[in-house]
């Protein structure tokens, strides 16, 4: 093909099919990068550096167990297929710009979509809501608001999760340990 019928066939394509097509392609990739709904993921990584925001990412294989506790193959396995336990905390009175109501807004609507409600229980001074992510019927994340005066927190696991064995391991943790080692009894004074 020479330079001529080249200049010649695009200026047909530009003005019939190839512009439609060009204008579909254009279109489908902006709505499909647009389409991404919100996340928690997406939640804490905008927001784990702002103010009024602290963070703490702590990973499955700092975690220590208590002194005699009986730790079996089962449980070990259990922590091996955790990721990561994912803290963010917000404190009103570490953000200049009072935004908190806006951001638990936020925050819950990424809970609304894609998570299914294990507990919602509501006190005098604190709003609980606890909600899971399941993929081809495993838990892949557990997610966990918790809402009071001043600020909330957020703590999100994720990894593969087995309710059964996951609440054996909270009982046998040593979390006092856990938070020296992470400094974040520090960090939450």
């Amino acid at each position: 093909m020479d330079l001529i019928s080249l200049k010649t066939w695009m200026n047909t394509m530009n003005n019939s099919r190839f512009t439609i097509l060009a204008k579909a392609i254009v279109l489908a990739v902006v709505m499909i990068s647009c389409s991404g709904h919100p996340s928690v993921h997406r939640f804490y990584v905008e927001h784990e550096n702002s103010e009024g925001f602290s963070s703490f990412i702590i990973p499955s294989n700092i975690i220590s167990f208590k002194d005699g506790a009986d730790v079996d193959e089962e449980t070990l396995e259990a922590v091996n297929d955790l990721n990561s336990l994912y803290i963010l905390r917000y404190s009103l009175d570490e953000d200049p710009t009072a935004s908190g109501e806006n951001y638990y807004e936020e925050l819950r609507s990424c809970i609304r979509n894609g998570y299914q409600e294990m507990m919602s229980m509501t006190t005098s001074d604190q709003e609980i809501k606890v909600v899971i992510s399941e993929d081809a019927g495993e838990i892949s994340e557990i997610v966990a608001l918790i809402r009071e005066d001043g600020g909330f927190t957020m703590a999100r696991i994720t990894g593969k999760i087995e309710l059964d064995e996951l609440m054996k391991i909270a009982n046998k943790i040593d979390l006092n340990k856990l938070m020296t080692e992470t400094n974040m009894v520090e960090s939450l004074i």
